[in-house]
Parts: structure tokens; sequence; C-alpha cells
């Protein structure tokens, strides 16, 4: 079987450039379900972290939503 990856926008926390992140739809719906951290980057500051409230909300919706 075929893994779903799930692509979002990210914005840096440093200067607020957008950046796409992906991960698989199953990682998603662990951490969403589980209250796990989701880890996010952006490449213009090297910088790693864990997506907030309102992006995990927006990506929930995303993930959760029908096709």
């Amino acid at each position: 079987m075929t893994e779903v990856f799930i692509r979002f926008p990210v914005h840096c926390p440093v200067c607020q450039q957008e950046w796409t992140s992906s991960r698989t739809k199953a990682e998603i719906l662990d951490a969403l379900d589980n209250n796990k951290p989701i880890r996010v980057y952006a490449e213009c500051h090297d910088w790693h972290w864990d997506l907030g409230e309102s992006g995990r909300t927006e990506l929930s919706g995303r993930v959760r939503s029908p096709r």
C-alpha cells in the first residue's frame, strides 16, 4: 500500500517566509490524536520548531476533510 503524503505551508518564525512541509497522513493523524508534536522546518534560517495550536487546527481540518 502506498502512503499518502500531505503537503502543507509553514511560515518561518524568524522572517515569515513560507515553506512547504510534508508528512504522511498516518504520522499527522497519530500526532493530532495523541497530542504529539509536529516538527516543521524552514530552510531560510535552518530553523526547526513544533507546529503551534492554530497550525495544528488548520492541518487537522485539511487531513480529516473528505475528498
